[in-house]
């Protein structure tokens, strides 16, 4: 098994604690000390934050170095709308099989009944990784996933301070979904999908105007 090269590994790492909000918008990342706490070298933590500056994580200045990316309306009102068309053509090209429509049930059943925020952002993450395994093309998925993690910072940003997990209109749309594709109608399950994506937009637009 190919080894995952270290500015790969060091992104992911550094990824992983801006969506957690351990490294929140505006904070500086400083190279020597962050190089020092993973365990790396400036170079391939330098090269590190190039990408991430590219996947619009991190910003940098002259004279200031990297920081964390501010959280935005424009982000959201941009990244949704192609999280959206993205899970809807997967889906499209490869809906689930019987199996996992009943995997995705029992999945979503724990998502409904799911009261802490964090708990219910990773279940509903994991039901529509699920939704989509079928899907064979990799670079679509890739750049939905990119997608999707930039979207989360915001879910987890808006979870946390509200203290709330998602709607139970969530789950119930899920619930549509899988029943329009058990009756193959793949049509409804693609626009059920899509105003599933669309109540992100809905509760972090309103409280992203309001901070």
């Amino acid at each position: 098994m190919q080894r995952e090269p270290l500015r790969e590994t060091i992104r992911r790492a550094l990824t992983d604690r801006i969506v957690s909000g351990e490294l929140a918008s505006g904070d500086p990342i400083r190279l020597v000390a962050t190089a020092e706490e993973l365990g790396v070298s400036v170079t391939p933590l330098r090269e590190s934050l190039v990408q991430l500056e590219i996947d619009r994580f991190v910003d940098s200045s002259p004279g200031r170095g990297y920081s964390v990316a501010a959280m935005t309306v424009l982000e959201v009102e941009e990244v949704y709308p192609l999280i959206w068309t993205l899970e809807a053509l997967a889906l499209r090209l490869a809906p689930p099989t019987p199996e996992q429509r009943t995997l995705l049930s029992e999945l979503n059943g724990r998502f409904r009944a799911c009261e802490d925020p964090s708990e219910a952002h990773d279940l509903d993450r994991e039901w529509h990784r699920m939704l989509l395994s079928q899907c064979q093309n990799q670079t679509l998925l890739e750049f939905l996933s990119l997608l999707k993690r930039r979207g989360a910072r915001y879910e987890v940003a808006f979870m946390s301070e509200m203290q709330r997990a998602r709607s139970s209109r969530s789950a119930d749309q899920h619930d549509e979904i899988v029943a329009c594709l058990e009756s193959g109608d793949h049509d409804r399950a693609v626009t059920v999908l899509e105003q599933n994506w669309q109540l992100g937009p809905s509760v972090l637009l309103p409280w992203l105007a309001a901070r």
